[in-house]
């Protein structure tokens, strides 16, 4: 049931109008809701999500009732989540690298089916039984959080929502808000422009050009490596819009993911604004347990390193996702000598994160030159890892970059032109340059929020749902299922 399809619409809004309906009866309906829509998938994926959710519900109570034994608890829901995790994820890429290395006893093949979603439904069962070890109080009702877990809005691909976050919303009484629903309904439209009007319209070039990553001249290999960039942003940030546009419409907010992420002036501020649930996750529940700052600076780069390595492995059981997580490790390292390296020096005070507008006149076009410089940069190098992230392996990424310097070439046209894959690249831009200011933001907030102007967020909503009819492109699944 993908969130681009008139089927999910359908029983979103049959959800969404029994979930107001009978209020009182809110949470078993949900949750019947929500395992109506994982099972409708692949059936055979219910006991492992069940299995998931009672067993670190009982591990949270299991701390509360006995904890003198709550250190044993821990490292059992521990061990379980990532035993589970690592079974249906990465049992398969272990046997192919023994198989490869001509290790005894290997084999190649295991048949085993990734479930969707599991990596996050995992992350957060995890997440739940170490925040009831650190002292924050457990869930009681089984219902309310079996909805924690199983929410399907977020439940396929994220964000990842804490406990604290979700349950106490679930728990009290919601009331319908007219202006809350008419944000949800925005968010939900505006991410299914983004996904099938401008995600699926770059995978066109996109998959032509990683399909055949030799096959084409350095002009259509750097327009493949960006619109993948556009691609994979408009893709996963499409799935979270329409994620907490549908909760909002049920009531419920979901914490937000993605915050304009190419207009990142360092590979640190990138992971601030790209897939932030996952990286404060990281920072929480890896970095941090690791020692973090803690234990000095060469401890503190270790761990960064491994902190974003672990993060790539986590997208995908492949190396290439190791290197991907290893360069962005590699690039928070680099950035950090670099600040320290400039600390205390005119650099420093061209890179703060001040507004440009407060600076002096005189200082004002090197300050805006060094920060479109410093932009350009971490933009470069963020689409130079997609091509490992894209790639399905080292020759193939290897080639492709090969391919970005060898000249010549024309650009191939896929279905529908060049001409709409130009625009969407525009409307990517300009989305992102209106991000500079917070006004454009605040006033569509105002507008979304204000009755008076119904007629006109309708005339708006009519206009998204005429762009997805008339400009989508192939429809294709989200990016971030196969994680």
């Amino acid at each position: 049931m993908l969130f681009s399809t008139y089927t999910f619409v359908y029983f979103l809004l049959l959800v969404v109008l029994v979930r107001w309906a009978l209020p009182r009866l809110v949470i078993p309906w949900l949750v019947l809701a929500s395992y109506v829509f994982y099972l409708s998938w692949d059936p055979r994926y219910g006991i492992l999500l069940v299995s998931a959710t009672l067993g670190s519900w009982l591990l949270g109570l299991a701390m509360v009732h006995m904890p003198r034994q709550r250190r044993l608890w821990v490292v059992l829901g521990v061990v379980a989540s990532l035993g589970l995790l690592g079974f249906f994820k990465y049992a398969q890429f272990a046997l192919d690298t023994a198989w490869s290395l001509g290790l005894p006893g290997s084999s190649p093949v295991l048949g085993i089916v990734l479930p969707l979603g599991i990596s996050f439904f995992t992350f957060q069962a995890l997440s739940y039984v170490v925040d009831v070890y650190r002292g924050a109080p457990a869930v009681r009702s089984p219902f309310a959080y079996a909805l924690y877990i199983s929410f399907f809005p977020q439940l396929i691909a994220g964000p990842i929502v804490r406990a604290n976050e979700l349950v106490p919303q679930l728990l009290e009484w919601q009331s319908f808000r007219p202006a809350q629903f008419a944000s949800g309904v925005d968010l939900l439209l505006r991410g299914m422009v983004k996904k099938v009007v401008l995600a699926d319209r770059f995978a066109q070039v996109s998959d032509l050009v990683f399909g055949d990553p030799t096959g084409h001249g350095a002009a259509m290999t750097w327009l493949g490596v960006v619109c993948y960039a556009g691609q994979i942003y408009c893709d996963f940030s499409a799935y979270t819009d329409i994620a907490r546009g549908a909760g909002r419409m049920l009531g419920y907010e979901l914490p937000e993911n993605f915050r304009l992420p190419y207009l990142s002036k360092s590979p640190a501020e990138f992971w601030r604004r790209w897939h932030m649930t996952l990286s404060r996750w990281l920072r929480d529940y890896l970095y941090i347990p690791l020692g973090g700052n803690r234990r000095g600076e060469a401890r503190r780069m270790l761990n960064l390193v491994i902190t974003m390595t672990l993060g790539g492995l986590w997208h995908g059981a492949s190396f290439t996702f190791v290197l991907w997580g290893l360069l962005h490790g590699v690039a928070l390292l680099v950035h950090r000598a670099w600040v320290r390296l400039t600390r205390g020096s005119w650099i420093e005070g061209l890179a703060r994160r001040e507004p440009i507008s407060a600076s002096p006149r005189p200082r004002l076009v090197f300050v805006a030159l060094y920060q479109a410089l410093a932009t350009l940069a971490t933009f470069v190098f963020v689409c130079f890892a997609w091509v490992f992230f894209r790639a399905p392996d080292f020759r193939s990424a290897l080639g492709l970059l090969g391919q970005l310097f060898r000249g010549g070439g024309e650009l191939l046209a896929p279905e529908g032109g060049l001409g709409l894959v130009y625009l969407a690249l525009i409307a990517l831009g300009v989305t992102h340059l209106l991000g500079l200011s917070s006004r454009p933001a605040a006033l569509w907030e105002r507008w979304v929020q204000r009755r008076a102007f119904a007629p006109a967020r309708g005339l708006v909503w009519a206009l998204a749902i005429s762009a997805c009819y008339l400009l989508s492109a192939r429809p294709s699944s989200f990016i971030y299922f196969q994680f």
